[in-house]
């Protein structure tokens, strides 16, 4: 196990929670280490998240091991299927943040703003909705993300990768920063 991949999520998911990025306990962060991932278990609560809830996952097969009962992520085929279609990126953080995951609940368009990278788009991407852990939901959003950072899921929340976990995490902070902007905007606008 290393060490440090362990510290940086464990310190990656109370960043999150202090940031009310994460409700309950949806939510997971991965990092690739050359064959396999760091992932947070299926079911924490990323407030009290600890060293023993960090699983390493073999990314060819799923496998893993563990000395307690916990499981990976209900999400790992997600994380794993992005890792495969994306060499370079080194981090997956999947996270509900409030206004952010009201667009993807909404008939409204997130609109991609500056700060964050060129504008190659006028929308954040959207994945239609399939559901939480499905094979359909990892192959339509890691297919999405092939030429995308960052993703809204619909009905379901926000997906966003780096080539490290810091990346990830400003990108996920970066959505929730322009989709609270616009929310505001439109109430703003009535």
């Amino acid at each position: 196990m290393n060490n440090e991949i362990i510290e940086d999520i464990v310190n990656t998911a109370h960043h999150i929670y202090d940031k009310d990025m994460i409700i309950g306990k949806a939510g997971n962060i991965s990092i690739m280490d050359g064959d396999y991932i760091y992932i947070t278990a299926s079911g924490t609560d990323f407030k009290s998240l600890c060293y023993e809830d960090i699983i390493k996952v073999k990314i060819e097969d799923l496998s893993y091991t563990t000395n307690d009962d916990k499981k990976p992520s209900m999400e790992t085929t997600l994380h794993t299927e992005i890792y495969k279609k994306r060499d370079d990126i080194k981090s997956v953080v999947h996270v509900h943040s409030p206004y952010a995951t009201a667009f993807a609940f909404s008939n409204k368009r997130l609109i991609r703003l500056e700060g964050f990278g060129e504008i190659t788009s006028e929308y954040i991407e959207e994945v239609d909705y399939y559901p939480p852990g499905s094979k359909k939901l990892a192959d339509n959003a890691s297919n999405m993300l092939k030429n995308e950072d960052a993703v809204l899921l619909k009905d379901h929340g926000v997906i966003c990768v780096g080539k490290n976990i810091d990346e990830a995490t400003l990108l996920c902070e970066y959505i929730e920063g322009i989709a609270k902007t616009q929310y505001i905007t439109h109430v703003l606008n009535l």
